[in-house]
Formats: C-alpha cells, sequence, structure tokens
C-alpha cells in the first residue's frame, strides 16, 4: 500500500498528528507530572524551576540541527523522514534507559540529564517533523494542518501528564520506561510507514529514488545555507515573529514554574489532581482548537495571534489582581479552564505564523531558529522565576506576565506578512546570489 504524505490531504494531517503527539509526550511527563511530583515531595521552587529549565535547554539549541537536516540527507527517502525515523528510534532507545536509573527520582540532578537527553532527540524529531510539513504541506493548509498539529501535541501532553502523574507513583523509573518504550515505539511505526513523494524508499534496503524536487532543493555548501538563511531571517517581519515567540514562550516558562508552587505547595492540592486535571482540560482545548486552523486560514494568522495574546495578557493581570480569590476551587478551575483554550489558540497562532514565512530553500533551518528562540525563552522564563522567586510576590508575577503579553500583542502586529511573501518570492529569482546553484 503506497501511503505517500504529497498526494493525501488526511494523510498529511494524520502523521503529523502522530508524530506532533510524540513530541508532546516528553512535555507532559517534564513540564507537569514530574515538576508536580517535585513540589509534592517538597523541593523548592528553585530546584523545581532548576530542573524545568535544564530540562528543556535542548529545545533552545534545536537550531543545531536544521542546518544538518537542511545539507544533509538520504533523498532516496525523502527530505526529511529520514531524520524523522533516526529521532524517533533515538526517543525510543532513550525510554529504554530510563529504566537503568532507578533513583532519579529521588536525585534531582540525575533526571534533570535524563530528561535533558530525552529532549534532545524530541527537539530533533521536531525539527525534522517541521521540515517535512514545510516541504509537503500546501500554503491553504497551514492553519488546518497546525490544529491538527496542535492537538497531536497537547493530546500527548494531556496523555502523558495524566498517564505518568500515576506511573511515577506508582511504578517509579521502570514504568516511566515501559510507557516511552511503547508511546514513542508506536509512532515510529508511523514514520517508517509512509513516504514524502511518489517512487522513494520506504527503507533502505527497499527500491525507489529521489524526487527531483527533493535533488533540486538540496543545498551544495553550507555558504549556500548561511546567504539564505540570512537573507530571509532579517527580514522585518521574521524579527517581529522570532521577538513574538520569544515572549510567548518566556510568560509559559514562568507560568509553569509559578503554578504548581502555587496550586500544590501554597494551597495543598494533590499532584494527582493538579496533572489530571491539566491534562483533561488541555485535552479539551486541544479538540476544540481543530476548528481554529479553518479559522485562521480563512481570516488570518496575525489578527488571531494578536488577539490570543492580549486574551492572555488581560488573564494574568486579572489573577494577579484577584489574589484573594484564589482558595476558591471554583476560581481555579474557571481559570485552568480559561488558560488551557487560550494557549491552544496562542500555540497554534505561533506555529502557522512562523511556518507561513518559512523559505523552503532553507526551511528546517529557519523555521528551528524560530523554535530555538521561543524555547530559550521557554528556559529563560523558568530561570527567571527561580532568580525572583524570593523578591516578587505570586501576584506581583502574574501582573507582570501580563504585561510582557501585550508587548508579544505589539510585535505581532507590526509584522507585514504579505509584504514578506513579495520578497521571499523576489528571492527565488533566478541568479541571485545565494542559490543552491548557478542558473544558465
Amino acid at each position: 500500500m503506497n501511503l505517500i504524505l504529497s498526494e493525501s490531504r488526511r494523510l498529511r494531517f494524520f502523521s503529523f498528528t502522530m508524530l506532533y503527539l510524540a513530541q508532546g509526550f516528553p512535555f507532559g511527563l517534564v513540564n507537569t507530572a514530574l515538576p508536580a511530583y517535585l513540589a509534592e515531595r517538597g523541593e523548592s521552587g528553585v530546584a523545581i524551576a532548576s530542573f524545568i529549565a535544564i530540562a528543556n535547554l535542548p529545545w533552545s539549541f534545536k537550531l543545531l540541527a536544521g542546518p544538518f537536516m537542511d545539507r544533509w540527507t538520504y533523498l532516496a527517502m525523502g527530505r526529511r523522514r529520514p531524520w524523522v525515523i533516526f529521532a524517533q528510534s533515538c526517543m525510543v532507545l532513550t525510554g529504554i534507559a530510563f529504566a537503568f536509573f532507578p533513583g532519579g527520582l529521588e536525585n534531582v540532578a540525575l533526571l534533570s540529564m535524563l530528561c535533558f537527553t530525552l529532549n534532545v532527540f524530541a527537539a530533533s524529531q521536531d525539527v525534522a517533523v517541521d521540515g517535512m510539513a514545510i516541504d509537503v504541506l500546501p500554503p491553504e493548509e497551514h492553519g488546518r494542518a497546525n490544529a491538527f498539529m496542535a492537538f497531536g501535541q497537547v493530546a500527548g501532553i494531556s496523555i502523558s501528564t495524566a498517564v505518568s502523574a500515576f506511573v511515577v507513583i506508582n511504578f517509579g523509573m521502570s514504568g516511566i520506561a515501559a510507557l516511552l518504550v511503547i508511546a514513542f515505539g508506536l509512532i515510529l511505526s508511523v514514520a517508517v510507514s509512509v513516504r514524502e513523494r511518489p517512487g522513494e524508499k520506504i527503507m533502505p534496503w527497499g527500491s525507489g529514488e529521489a524526487s527531483q524536487r527533493s535533488l533540486d532543493m538540496k543545498p551544495d555548501s553550507w555558504k549556500a545555507i548561511a546567504l539564505n538563511l540570512g537573507r530571509v531571517m532579517f527580514l522585518p517581519a521574521s524579527l517581529f515573529i522570532f521577538g513574538t515567540a520569544f515572549i510567548f514562550r518566556f510568560a509559559y516558562g514562568v507560568w509553569i514554574s509559578l503554578v504548581p508552587i502555587v496550586i500544590v505547595q501554597d494551597l495543598g492540592f494533590e499532584s494527582t489532581q493538579y496533572s489530571s486535571f491539566i491534562s483533561a482540560v488541555g485535552f479539551i482545548a486541544a479538540m476544540t482548537g481543530l476548528a481554529l486552523g479553518l479559522v485562521i486560514d480563512r481570516k488570518g494568522v496575525k489578527v488571531f495571534y494578536a488577539f490570543v495574546l492580549g486574551f492572555y495578557g488581560v488573564l494574568c493581570i486579572f489573577i494577579g489582581l484577584m489574589e484573594s480569590a484564589w482558595v476558591s476551587p471554583r476560581f481555579l478551575i474557571t481559570i485552568g479552564i480559561i488558560q488551557a483554550f487560550i494557549y491552544q489558540g496562542g500555540f497554534i497562532s505561533f506555529i502557522a505564523s512562523c511556518m507561513k514565512l518559512c523559505w523552503q530553500k532553507v526551511s528546517a533551518t529557519q523555521f528551528a531558529i524560530y523554535m530555538a528562540g521561543a524555547n530559550i525563552g521557554l528556559s529563560l522564563g523558568a530561570g527567571t522565576y527561580a532568580a525572583l522567586a524570593n523578591s516578587l510576590t505570586p501576584s506581583q508575577m502574574f501582573i507582570g506576565l501580563g504585561l510582557v503579553f501585550f508587548v508579544g500583542v505589539g510585535m505581532v502586529w507590526m509584522a507585514d506578512f504579505g509584504t514578506h511573501d513579495t520578497r521571499v518570492n523576489l528571492l527565488d529569482n533566478p541568479g541571485r546570489t545565494g542559490d543552491f546553484a548557478p542558473h544558465s
């Protein structure tokens, strides 16, 4: 049976949903279940924030993978798919490694390094999947495809959060290992089963050959990549969206460090209660978010992105001003539901806007730079919380987050996507400096 991404919209949506599901599993474990467990065990806010910052660092440096994926690949199996299979396989192997460190849950430093390693390969898989999506998705599908991809990631986060919270307490590191190996192994089978374009090989020992398009897009040198990357990255819209992505994830890094401390340690809720709630509302928000892709495709990502960031800012300021209501479970549940829906809209807009700006000649590297900037923001956000935890009250931090989000609104509004498209089309003209190959 021929499963070819470039020829089937349903297959594209399904495959990218599943591959993003794999990326969500580490987030659910590392950013929700384990911090809640550590908080319940009595670890300090600084220790938990440091764990989150270290474990998420690979997402900040995944731009290093982009140039290798643009420069080298086994084109007979597709432009990006060999890297997807490699990274997904390494995620399976890292899951196995968790079983060899049964004391990891009692040693925050060891746990940080294991989760760091897991995220090295998860981030690499992300770069390859994003590059493959940019290569095979028509522009008119970007919004819907990103809604499905965001759903996949949030579904992975939700499933991982709920299941791993139970597994951590009852089965320890061996349970985490089994969970990761099963999940990553199943998703690896999807990557192995599909082709990017007709005529390509399923595996190296099979029949097939590189498509002409893949051959045409292959860069001849590192210099060509660097020149083309510089020409597109320093366009105004690109810089504004890069800054917006950084701000969005910086604020979220503070949020995921601050909220477990307030909920579990300050207000006394159990870590499993917190993790299960986050899992449930996140999944519902992701399901609802599938409809947002069509809205983005029709109305435009810029207006939607600005609206979501502004709404996030209002929510944070409201929380900060309503500290007396934090003891009310009804208030916390309402805020948690609203935040989940806002974040889902922000995530879809964030990915769609970055994808819209990418030039296919250097798409893996360019998209990786946007994502790296965003994830540097997340790690710095967690680190900022650790640095300010003893200086600012939680309510002051929420108000500060609101102001940060409003800066993001201003930056995304200054990005002109239409002008960017025109300039990228001009870059595609034959004979310009930095093209991959000379033109006659």
